[in-house]
């Protein structure tokens, strides 16, 4: 079993609560926002009663059942996007505070002397939501009000509240208490002050009794009979996650090493319990009553086993903190990850500060994980990119909102040996510069808009589809396939790519991903050239082998005049499969069902007489989200023409990357014209493929 990687963990304080669902609200002024960033059920039951406000979202959500949620226009500020903090603690030496021992068995297991117990009241004026700011590995008890609060969130009252904290050992100075609680929409912080605090041994005090059940999970891999690392779903009956707060969260789950356990009020809940792909989930429903504990045994049943075939899984795209990841690693089944080290998006506070330079470039988990600390991400305006194997000693230039562009770093950085760009979704403003710089290795197809309940159906701040070619609630993802499609009809052999953006944006970690063919042992650089080679396939849901004509995907059949390629496919899923397709030159060829292909173990064949690509796609019937799999493209030279080259679809990109152009935001004279001068670059480009 993978280990946790340990290092020092900043105070909860810097956390901006992107997993904890209470705080829904924090994301108003962020603009456009998908559902899969927040708890939707309970955004609906906040909205609903007034708490969130009635001006935050601008686009449409479609929930799993099929209703779709209309919200207003936000305002977006793109300086704050988040309330901030006020102050830097609670001073000492105002307001009463006291420390004594513990009396009641539920406080803790530490000794006398061990802990801390801050009381305090203070008085609300309105009920609100407020946050908790607090070194989370010392909190063992939070009561607000006599009841125990879980988590980093709770509702206070209009009128008193009473602040119980039970704290574990000393990680702070006599002068300041490293907890605060604010507002959770504006951030500001409440009057809680406390004098410097000391243990006794002399003065008791009682902790309000915990009535509470638990829920514990043991989870093991059926075959072998070992505890299996998994992420687990657990609802009230309102709808509502609940979490084993030990472990890391992101979004509605959380994920643990294989056992867990929650505290919950009495009353009846539902659980699913997923590990990757390669796995059936297990659902179930449990009856919780109070201070009783409820024991679920799991077995997990492997579906597939990827990695004796030869393939090997990689999320392209995620947030992921370097102490968690090896967790996630083991949990979703992927052998290549990596953890940021730099992020530029200044509207969310983020900067070219490069991190993690205290850790190896290339952490080798064992023979078939590995973890990567030198990717870095530039998510800014009209675009996004990742870079992958960027050497320490590059600077990252300082950048605003919209300057430089983002093709200024795909070329600066593009022309460095072994940095890979990445582009991480179809729609962007830049997407024609981008293509056209010639430094782009990989195209993010399935990316954070494929979520685990639901489809993201914005283009954020892209290029909007035309609704009525591409309408809901699939229609976001049948553009971004589309938009691929049209690249490779433009000549450009760019593999497909797929992350999840967790926890941040989009689904947990590993639920979009690419899986590539390695033959022989796995190591970075095979996985990396091989996916160059385009031998790959995306999926957030099937899994999908194919050779043709015993050939892997990226290969390329040469032929005089024409040929016959004949595709054959294994396919496990945890889904409902629908059809299998061929997909060539950007149309479907043939469609079958799954049944059909069931009886026969065929597809058909596909028939070339000028160049062209094919790929092999794959559909579900999940109802809450588009699930889907997809090959990396086959490509076809026949004669003398070894690229075939749609006129149709340079003309799309080439108007694009007009439009864009009209989008310079820049006033000063000097980057107006280096803004103008990529545009037609660009303009030129396109221009000059037709």
């Amino acid at each position: 079993m993978i280990k946790l990687i340990k290092i020092k963990i900043i105070t909860a304080a810097i956390c901006l609560c992107f997993s904890t669902n209470i705080f829904a609200d924090q994301f108003s002024a962020l603009g456009p926002i998908s559902p899969d960033k927040v708890n939707v059920i309970n955004i609906v039951d906040n909205y609903n009663k007034g708490i969130l406000s009635k001006e935050i979202w601008n686009s449409n959500w479609q929930l799993a059942d099929g209703k779709i949620i209309s919200w207003q226009k936000c305002k977006y500020n793109q300086q704050s996007p988040f309330p901030k903090v006020e102050h830097p603690g609670f001073t000492s030496g105002v307001g009463r505070g006291i420390s004594l021992s513990i009396e009641d068995d539920n406080s803790c297991d530490a000794k006398i002397g061990d802990f801390f117990i801050f009381k305090s009241t203070c008085f609300n004026n309105k009920k609100q939501i407020v946050r908790f700011i607090c070194s989370k590995q010392n909190v063992k008890f939070l009561f607000l009000n006599g009841k125990i609060v879980y988590g980093d969130a709770a509702e206070m009252s209009e009128g008193t509240n009473e602040i119980v904290l039970v704290y574990v050992k000393k990680p702070f100075s006599k002068k300041t208490i490293p907890f605060r609680v604010i507002n959770a929409f504006t951030g500001k912080e409440f009057g809680l002050k406390f004098k410097s605090i000391v243990p006794s041994k002399n003065k008791k005090i009682k902790i309000p009794k915990i009535t509470d059940g638990k829920l514990k999970f043991i989870v093991k891999e059926k075959s072998n009979g070992k505890i299996k690392p998994c992420r687990l779903y657990v609802y009230n009956e309102n709808g509502q996650p609940q979490y084993d707060y030990h472990w890391p969260s992101c979004f509605e789950t959380f994920t643990c090493n294989g056992e867990a356990e929650l505290n919950l009020p009495p009353g009846n809940y539902t659980f699913q319990v997923e590990s990757g792909k390669e796995f059936m989930p297990v659902n179930g429903k449990v009856n919780i009553k109070q201070e009783k504990t409820v024991a679920k045994k799991v077995r997990l049943v492997k579906i597939a086993d990827m990695n004796s075939e030869g393939w090997y899984a990689g999320d392209m795209h995620n947030h992921t903190i370097f102490d968690y990841t090896p967790l996630y690693i083991e949990s979703e089944n992927i052998n290549i990850a990596y953890v940021p080290s730099w992020w530029i998006n200044p509207p969310m506070g983020r900067t070219s500060k490069k991190e993690l330079l205290d850790k190896k470039p290339l952490i080798k988990i064992d023979d078939n994980h590995f973890l990567y600390t030198r990717t870095g991400e530039d998510e800014r305006n009209d675009c996004t990119l990742m870079f992958f194997n960027m050497p320490d000693d590059v600077e990252i230039p300082e950048a605003t909102w919209t300057f430089p562009p983002n093709v200024y770093f795909a070329k600066k950085f593009g022309e460095i040996s072994n940095v890979w760009v990445h582009l991480d979704h179809m729609y962007w403003w830049q997407t024609p510069q981008i293509l056209a710089c010639g430094e782009l290795d990989s195209i993010e197809v399935i990316n954070n808009n494929f979520v685990h309940g639901g489809m993201n159906r914005t283009e954020a701040w892209g290029k909007p589809r035309d609704k009525n070619k591409y309408p809901d609630p699939y229609g976001n993802a049948e553009y971004q396939q589309d938009v691929y499609f049209k690249i490779l009809n433009c000549g450009l052999r760019i593999p497909p790519g797929a992350g999840s953006a967790a926890p941040v944006g989009g689904g947990p970690f590993g639920y979009n991903r690419v899986y590539v063919k390695v033959d022989g042992k796995l190591t970075w650089e095979k996985w990396w050239k091989n996916l160059k080679d385009g031998k790959c396939f995306i999926t957030c849901g099937p899994l999908l082998r194919v050779t043709a004509n015993g050939e892997l995907p990226g290969y390329i059949f040469k032929a005089k005049k024409n040929i016959i390629i004949k595709p054959e496919i294994k396919l496990d899923s945890i889904d409902n499969i629908t059809k299998i397709q061929i997909i060539k030159n950007g149309i479907i060829d043939k469609s079958v069902t799954y049944a059909e292909w069931l009886k026969t173990n065929d597809i058909g064949s596909v028939t070339f007489d000028e160049s062209g690509w094919f790929l092999i796609r794959t559909l579900t019937d999940n109802p809450g989200t588009y699930r889907f799999a997809m090959t990396g493209p086959y490509y076809v030279e026949i004669g003398d023409t070894p690229k075939r080259i749609d006129k149709k679809s340079v003309e799309f990109f080439l108007n694009w990357a007009k439009e864009a152009a009209k989008r310079n935001p820049e006033t000063e004279p000097e980057k107006k014209a280096l803004v103008d001068k990529y545009s037609k670059e660009t303009i030129n480009y396109w221009n000059n493929l037709k």
